[in-house]
This record gives structure tokens, sequence and C-alpha cells, in this order.
């Protein structure tokens, strides 16, 4: 399946499944499939381009992927981050990553997830809101984190080049833009 073919949010998922596998590109250039070894030192955030190109990506990436493509079909969707916190002065690069990203979409009353880069959850998930689909969502990653709380934030796009901290940063000053929108 190509781009051009989709027309339907099953053809994304089927497009992602044929075409996209987890990975990531290094700050050397090298490919790291199915591996988060080092992905705190050398992980960069990629463009659309690289991500077709390489055929790989992390959940930001496929998450951005799949949202480009759900707004290609004119279909409305929001991006979102759930992660344990970490502040700007944490700096375990052999620490876990505990972050994932995932698209939500909104047709004919309903809220759907479309989900590629969690492996044992590929699939198409409906929820009648997007607060139950936030929730049920962020659940399977508090569980999976021993019970941590993790705030969940919307994004609206992915500047290529990040670390994995400063894309961490880049969501944790949108929840701050968030907090000073409600407090005005």
């Amino acid at each position: 399946m190509t781009i051009d073919n989709i027309k339907t949010p099953e053809d994304i998922l089927d497009f992602m499944k044929q075409n996209i596998k987890y990975g990531w590109i290094d700050t050397e250039n090298k490919e790291h499939i199915g591996t988060l070894k080092d992905f705190r030192k050398l992980y960069r955030t990629m463009s659309l381009e690289d991500t077709l190109k390489h055929g790989i990506g992390t959940c930001i990436e496929q998450v951005h992927l799949m949202s480009t493509l759900l707004t290609k079909l004119n279909i409305p969707n929001k991006m979102f981050c759930t992660r344990i916190y970490e502040d700007e002065n944490f700096n375990d690069l052999n620490s876990d990553e505990h972050m994932h990203c995932f698209v939500l979409y909104y047709m004919n009353g309903k809220v759907y997830q479309i989900e590629h880069p969690n492996w044992e959850k590929i699939g198409i998930y409906e929820f009648a809101s997007e607060e139950e689909a936030i929730k049920k969502i962020n659940d399977i990653y508090i569980k999976m984190s021993g019970g941590y709380a993790r705030p969940v934030t919307e994004f609206f796009e992915v500047p290529v080049g990040l670390s994995f901290k400063e894309f961490n940063l880049y969501i944790n000053g949108l929840d701050k833009q968030d907090k000073k929108h409600l407090n005005n």
C-alpha cells in the first residue's frame, strides 16, 4: 500500500503495518530497530520524510505520521503524550524511558485511537468520548510503569532534531502554557 491509496483510517493502519517499523536514527545516522538501548543518549526526532524514507519511527514519529495522514483525509485528530514527569534537571541518561505518544481521531460522534507503535496493542479502538479515551489509554501506561502518575499533554507538532530530553521539555512547556491559559 502507498500513501496515495489511503482513503480511510483502516488504510492508515494497514499502511503503517506494511511500511513502518518501531525504530529510530541516532546522532551518527545509525538505524536502531526494536530497541531503546542508548535512546536517551543518541535519539533525535526525525522528519516525516526521514520516517518514510527509513521506514522507521518511535511513537513520536509514528503518531505524527498518522496524524498527518488523518489530516490529509480531513479527519479531525489530536496527538497526545503520556509520560512520567521529568523536569529540566533530570539527567539520568541510563534511566528507562516512560513516554508514549498516541493519536485520537473523531468520526461519527465517536473517538478512535489508531495504535501502531505499541506492538502489543496494534489496532483501532473506539471510545465514547475524548475523556474516556485519554483515561483508558493512560491507565494502560500507568499500570506498565508500576502505578506512577502520568500527565497527558496534547501536542501539535514534532520539531525535528530534538533529543529525548528536549522533546520531554517541549511537552512540559506545553503543560506550562496550558496552565497559564487556565489561570487567565
